[in-house]
C-alpha cells in the first residue's frame, strides 16, 4: 500500500466488503482491508497484471474519489472512467 492512514478492521469471514464481487454494498475508503480486496478483485475483473496499476487504483481512491461514491459498484464505475494509462 503506498498510503500508511489506513483503518485495519478484522472482519468475519465472507463479510461482503472484502469477500465476494463488488455490488451495492458499502465502501470505505478509509478501511485498508475493503481498498486492498477491491483493488485485487478490480485486477482480476479486468485482467490488469502490473503492480503498477493497483498503485494508480488505490491514488485515485485516496486521493480524487469524490466522497458521495459509497457504494463498491460505483467504485467500479468510476475507477474504470477515471482510470488513465
Amino acid at each position: 500500500m503506498f498510503y500508511s492512514d489506513y483503518k485495519w478492521t478484522n472482519y468475519v469471514q465472507h463479510d461482503p466488503r472484502v469477500n465476494g464481487k463488488p455490488d451495492d454494498t458499502l465502501f470505505n475508503k478509509e478501511e485498508g482491508n475493503e481498498v486492498v480486496y477491491l483493488i485485487n478483485k478490480l485486477m482480476a475483473i479486468w485482467d490488469y497484471r502490473f503492480s503498477n496499476t493497483g498503485n494508480k487504483m488505490e491514488k485515485l481512491i485516496h486521493d480524487k474519489m469524490p466522497s458521495e461514491i459509497v457504494k463498491q459498484e460505483d467504485v467500479q464505475i468510476w475507477l474504470k472512467e477515471n482510470l488513465k494509462f
